[in-house]
C-alpha cells in the first residue's frame, strides 16, 4: 500500500512511503503509523484519508494496493 502525507504529517513520515502490512482500514492504517512513529498520534487522530481522490470512513475496505493519502487538518485563510 502506497501512503502519501501532507503539511504537518511530513514532520513525522517521509511524504511517501509503502507499507508492506495488511491493513484493512483507516483504524489499522493508523495503528500501523503510529508503530512508525509513535509521536504522530495527536495529529492522526484528526487527519482524514481519501483513496482515489474520495474521502474515505473506516467502513472502506482497504486493500494492499490503494494508494492512500493522509490529509491532516488545515487552517488560514
Amino acid at each position: 500500500m502506497k501512503i502519501h502525507v501532507y503539511a504537518a504529517l511530513k514532520d513525522y513520515f517521509q511524504p511517501e512511503f509503502e507499507v508492506s502490512e495488511l491493513v484493512r482500514n483507516t483504524d489499522e492504517l493508523k495503528a500501523l503509523l503510529l508503530t512508525l512513529n509513535d509521536k504522530a498520534g495527536e495529529i492522526l487522530s484528526s487527519c482524514r484519508f481519501a483513496v482515489e481522490e474520495g474521502f474515505i470512513d473506516n467502513a472502506f475496505k482497504l486493500n494492499e494496493y490503494d494508494t492512500v493519502v493522509i490529509i491532516p487538518p488545515s487552517s488560514g485563510g
